[in-house]
């Protein structure tokens, strides 16, 4: 690690890290480097400074740095705070795994479930980026691509439309945007495909991927148009600019939008989850979440203006969890939600007898292979007899 105090030793040190990068770069494997950032949040919008917090905010990081890196890594230090990490045994997205385990350690060693008045964020870039650059491993270089990086989409996300079935009308009345990814031989869907965890800083671009669709694609032939959008400590932070950007999608779909809240839902601050779901209210939209729900927490995000409450049963198959423990758990959800005025969603069910009995014990809305392929473009709403649904 650098030395605070020692401008040789800092300078041999950032010497050394760009002799790591440029011995990855011309042997041209893969490898990932990133930066984690300690930085000052303001709730109210004023400036202001950490004052005697951040020194010590800063030797924890260190530490905890230090302790997590592998012998083959490397980190330096940019400026106090903020620091540079490259991880030469490891792919793109285990680099981007292994600096957000780091960043959320160390945000947990300061804060606790609290995110006080500093925050961790984390960034990585695939070498891919810097090859063919003049320069490219010199750190100014490096510094000027990630904020280049940071600005663009990193990770290429295909977006799909599955139908909306509603069992009641028997009938095709939406569309749901999902995204879906290719990995290691298996074909996944929505937030099974997050690599670590609720707190994904990729959660961003899913996000902004899934607006851009429902935004092309969004119709007065298209019906109800449910689009998911992950909350975390990354995403939806800033309720102003979520209002207009869930209004202007809104207005391109006339037969209605429900913003599907996913991710970190149970973990936010109860006072930040009402103000994102009264943002998304206030924009025209309906409002879903997804989350395991207690009694409390169903009465909660009703009280505050959501309609829905959804379930992703390709979560559950990832989870590894039987057909018997799945059935078993639609009727606990169901259970924990009754005559609290919550519909129900089941996204992703994957045959006709998982939707019978998820129906069975309440749910009423539908998507998944068993009621149509995935289509690149939105689904048409229309009759689908009981017969056709029920495989």
């Amino acid at each position: 690690m650098p030395n605070h105090e020692n401008t040789s030793d800092q300078d041999a040190d950032r010497q050394a890290f760009e002799a790591i990068v440029r011995s990855m770069l011309e042997r041209g494997g893969d490898g990932s480097f990133g930066k984690i950032h300690l930085v000052s949040v303001f709730s109210d919008g004023t400036e202001g400074t950490l004052g005697g917090a951040l020194p010590k905010a800063i030797t924890i990081a260190d530490r905890i740095i230090h302790a997590r890196l592998s012998r083959e890594d490397a980190c330096v230090q940019l400026s106090p705070g903020k620091y540079m990490l490259v991880f030469p045994g490891l792919s793109d997205a285990e680099g981007t795994v292994k600096a957000t385990a780091i960043s959320r350690e160390i945000k947990e060693r300061l804060f606790g479930q609290s995110a006080g008045n500093i925050t961790v964020a984390v960034q990585v870039l695939p070498l891919s980026r810097l090859r063919r650059r003049p320069a490219a491993a010199a750190l100014p270089a490096m510094e000027r691509v990630l904020d280049t990086h940071e600005r663009q989409a990193a990770v290429n996300l295909e977006v799909v439309f599955q139908p909306v079935w509603d069992s009641a009308r028997e009938a095709v009345i939406g569309s749901r945007a999902v995204t879906r990814r290719r990995f290691q031989g298996h074909e996944l869907f929505d937030d099974a495909v997050q690599l670590a965890g609720e707190q994904d800083p990729l959660a961003q671009e899913r996000n902004a991927s899934l607006q851009q669709a429902v935004m092309h694609e969004g119709g007065a032939t298209a019906g109800l148009v449910v689009m998911p959008q992950a909350l975390n400590d990354h995403t939806m932070t800033d309720t102003r600019a979520l209002r207009a950007g869930i209004a202007e999608i809104t207005a391109r779909c006339p037969q209605g939008l429900m913003v599907e809240l996913t991710g970190a839902v149970g973990a936010v601050p109860q006072s930040r989850l009402r103000n994102v779901i009264h943002a998304v209210r206030g924009a025209g939209a309906e409002v879903g979440v997804r989350v395991f729900p207690e009694l409390e927490m169903a009465r909660f995000i009703k009280g505050c203006g959501a309609d829905y409450l959804c379930f992703n049963e390709a979560q559950a198959k990832m989870a590894a969890f039987t057909h018997s423990a799945l059935y078993a758990l639609f009727a606990v959800v169901a259970h924990e939600v009754r005559g609290t005025g919550l519909r129900l969603f089941l996204w992703n069910a994957s045959s006709g007898q998982d939707v019978k009995r998820a129906q069975s014990v309440g749910f009423s809305l539908f998507s998944g292979p068993s009621i149509g392929a995935n289509r690149p473009d939105m689904v048409e709403p229309h009759p689908w007899p009981t017969s056709k649904v029920f495989l």
